[in-house]
């Protein structure tokens, strides 16, 4: 940001109370502690959301040199001028409303319900060579996002593009208000953020709020049929957002030939960092799509959050057209980098940080530097073609790959937290290797989203997690007596589901000389798995009331089919017995305890099973029969290996159960049983899906490979194939191999690549 504005500028936009001195001019505004523009002119900004709040860091940023707070309430013996607001989220939109005002320039208002970001990212890529643009800073479009995105614009600009999204009714208002669009774009209406609006109708008329007073207003045109034959994506989605883009251009008189040639060189979008397991215990954040300032300090911020005791290294490669900035330059001075790669023809200096350069990325490439347990950012235009230099740092090179997008269990578990009450807890479940998406960096997420628990089946997970820094409390499902030491050497937590695995553990306690170590009792109240059942329940009380070696955290059952709407009598009974039971023990031992026994669906279905805990698991993922506003979190994809023409009467795979009745187009996918692809999903069973076509699965399904047909669809060597992640396919996937969507994912083996999207 580039901002002059005094205090009390500051504080009449606001309807502000300031306590301190109102003298000082206000450059650059924050809302996140760890950014390193931070400074004696910086605004810091204390926003409070559902997991965090950022009074709590204003110490922190007061230490940095942050002269300035806005804040909701008076805090004390901190040295800083404060700006006192009733609502900070409010005022930053106030501050961005006046900020707008001041400009005189076109600006493009986008929404709709997909293709926002890459719209906005292609319409930079065709009018940047015209106009010199200010853009929301990836996918910057929610209350928040937007405010922060106006206020980069600065004098010079000539063209501003922003993204404005809605989840929920009179929210467009206050986004229109800040924006003030001269030119809007809709891309269109679909599903996502259906939840809060009782009709697709009612949410489209809330989109169009922003366009009220806007000049001209563009959306899709079907007549532009010829688009597809000019841009470099063959998918119905990409087709529909070049046909916006297209004729936005054509509104700003570029020339058609111009257009044209731009479109056909439009690049990929993806506006997400991806993290990436990494050689010699490195880890991998790949932020290689596109470069610019802005994008940067989201990445070091990333980065100086989740270094988990790495070495933070950036790697940075702009487009050789960028023409580097003081603002870069302390971007990086103040970041906690350790080492730079500066990829650029020419050479760039910073303090305090150990700096290589190269001049180009093939120069890089020709003697790479190896790196030894970093946490590694890879920034840079993707002109520069800097993500060749990937594969020379990650560890597995398999090309089959589960994608986990954080942004999606976020946005899940959040979706989660607005149906309990604030006093609830969650406890999140981090078994068999999350379910196929990683327990340590699941576990180090969940714990950033501020979770109050974890869940883990045996003790070794556990201290795997403590040996990661998770520090948070973790409830072991399955404690086995080898596993004593581990568990209280770890200060895990251990289920106790039986009197012989309650004197088991009582009497290595004794041994130990333990006392009041916490333990979660489990109850039977119907699944008649592990458990406590109704008639132990007193000498279950009368052991533990004689026994100082433990005290119960909390008592927690199993439900046995709470996703079943036929079985809610029976799921309603085991609620009744939980309470009474629960009740009893409480009554018996004197003190409160945690009581929890519902699970994803559970959560969502019986709001009378919340109690004081509820424990999350599949349903993070987006995985539910019941509810279908949760977002799908996981997609298995891979590429083709080869493309082969097979003729008449020719088979394909083992057993020849394939025999082809015309000449045919197979591609060869390097995914087979191994990699958790069910050999049940073979001969025609089941189609994965390339560029939005589908091509099924052909001939049996081979260890380490199988066999699609591609006839008359445009691919090559290298094409990107879809296996599941779309339209709810894990849930067919299982329907079709007569399982569950538990099993489709936890059985996805090692070898293939984890990305983890945010």
């Amino acid at each position: 940001m580039n901002l002059n504005y005094t205090i009390e500028q500051i504080a009449e936009w606001t309807n502000a109370r300031v306590v301190g001195s109102s003298s000082g001019t206000i450059k650059n505004i924050s809302i996140d502690s760890r950014s390193p523009l931070i400074a004696e002119n910086t605004l810091f900004i204390a926003l409070k959301g559902n997991k965090s709040d950022g009074h709590i860091y204003c110490g922190d940023v007061v230490k940095k040199g942050a002269k300035v707070l806005l804040v909701e309430k008076e805090l004390l013996n901190l040295k800083a001028t404060q700006i006192i607001v009733n609502n900070t989220i409010t005022a930053l939109q106030n501050i961005a409303t006046n900020h707008r005002k001041k400009f005189n320039l076109p600006v493009i208002g986008i929404t709709g319900s997909n293709g926002k970001t890459t719209i906005k990212e292609w319409l930079y890529h065709v009018l940047k060579q015209k106009y010199n643009i200010v853009r929301s800073p990836k996918s910057y479009n929610s209350q928040i996002g937007v405010p922060l995105s106006v206020l980069e614009l600065k004098e010079g600009h000539q063209l501003a593009i922003f993204e404005a999204g809605i989840s929920q009714p009179n929210e467009m208002d206050k986004l229109r208000q800040i924006i003030q669009p001269t030119i809007g774009i809709f891309t269109g209406i679909g599903d996502a953020h259906q939840i809060n609006f009782t009709s697709q109708e009612d949410k489209k008329t809330e989109k169009f709020k922003l366009f009220e007073g806007t000049e001209n207003l563009i959306q899709f045109d079907n007549t532009l049929d010829w688009i597809d034959k000019t841009i470099p994506f063959s998918d119905e989605a990409s087709r529909r957002n070049a046909n916006i883009v297209y004729q936005t251009a054509i509104r700003f008189g570029l020339d058609q030939n111009e257009i044209i040639d731009s479109l056909s060189s439009l690049p990929h979008i993806s506006m997400r960092m991806e993290r990436m397991e990494g050689n010699n215990g490195n880890a991998i954040i790949n932020d290689t799509y596109t470069f610019d300032e802005k994008g940067l300090e989201i990445g070091l911020q990333y980065i100086s959050s989740d270094s988990a005791g790495l070495e933070p290294v950036l790697i940075l490669a702009p487009d050789n057209s960028y023409v580097p900035s003081k603002n870069l330059i302390n971007l990086i001075k103040n970041s906690s980098i350790k080492q730079l790669v500066w990829i650029y023809p020419e050479e760039i200096s910073i303090s305090n940080c150990k700096t290589s350069h190269y001049p180009s990325v093939n120069d890089y490439l020709a003697s790479p530097i190896n790196f030894t347990r970093s946490i590694i950012l890879f920034s840079g235009s993707r002109k520069v073609n800097l993500e060749k230099s990937l594969p020379f740092y990650i560890q597995k090179k398999h090309i089959t790959r589960l994608e986990i997008d954080l942004s999606k269990i976020r946005d899940n578990l959040n979706y989660y937290r607005s149906q309990l009450a604030s006093k609830t807890a969650i406890l999140a479940m981090v078994k068999a290797q999350s379910y196929g998406g990683g327990i340590s960096e699941m576990a180090q997420f969940l714990d950033k989203e501020k979770v109050d628990y974890l869940g883990v089946a045996y003790s070794d997970e556990g201290v795997t997690l403590r040996g990661t820094g998770i520090n948070l409390p973790i409830l072991v499902m399955n404690p086995e007596q080898d596993a004593f030491e581990d568990i209280i050497q770890h200060k895990l937590e251990p289920s106790i589901y039986s009197f012989e695995s309650l004197n088991k553990f009582l009497h290595y306690l004794i041994l130990k000389g333990k006392k009041r170590f916490p333990i979660h009792i489990k109850l039977d109240t119907g699944m008649h798995r592990l458990g406590f059942q109704s008639n132990q329940i007193r000498d279950l009380i009368n052991t533990l009331n004689v026994q100082p070696e433990v005290y119960v955290k909390s008592v927690f059952s199993h439900f046995a089919a709470a996703d079943n709407s036929k079985e809610s009598a029976f799921t309603l009974s085991q609620i009744e017995l939980f309470a009474k039971l629960t009740s009893q023990i409480e009554d018996g031992l004197g003190y409160k305890f945690d009581k929890h026994i519902a699970n994803s669906e559970g959560t969502l279905n019986y709001k009378t099973s919340h109690f004081d805990m509820v424990r999350l698991g599949i349903g993070l993922f987006g995985l539910s029969r019941t509810n279908r506003q949760l977002a799908e979190a996981l997609s298995f994809k891979t590429q083709i290996s080869q493309i082969k023409t097979i003729e008449i009467g020719e088979s394909v795979g083992y057993g020849r159960k394939f025999i082809a009745g015309r000449q045919t187009s197979i591609g060869i996918i390097p995914v087979g049983y191994a990699d958790g692809l069910s050999r049940q999903l073979g001969n025609g069973n089941w189609s994965v899906q390339i560029n939005g076509e589908k091509a099924p699965i052909i001939g049996s399904i081979c260890m380490d490979m199988c066999m699609i047909d591609i006839t008359g669809l445009s691919c090559k060597v290298g094409t990107n194939v879809d296996i599941f992640g779309w339209s709810k396919s894990i849930f067919d996937m299982a329907d079709h191999i007569q399982s569950i969507p538990y099993e489709v994912i936890s059985t996805i083996s090692s070898r293939v690549h984890r990305v983890y999207l945010d």
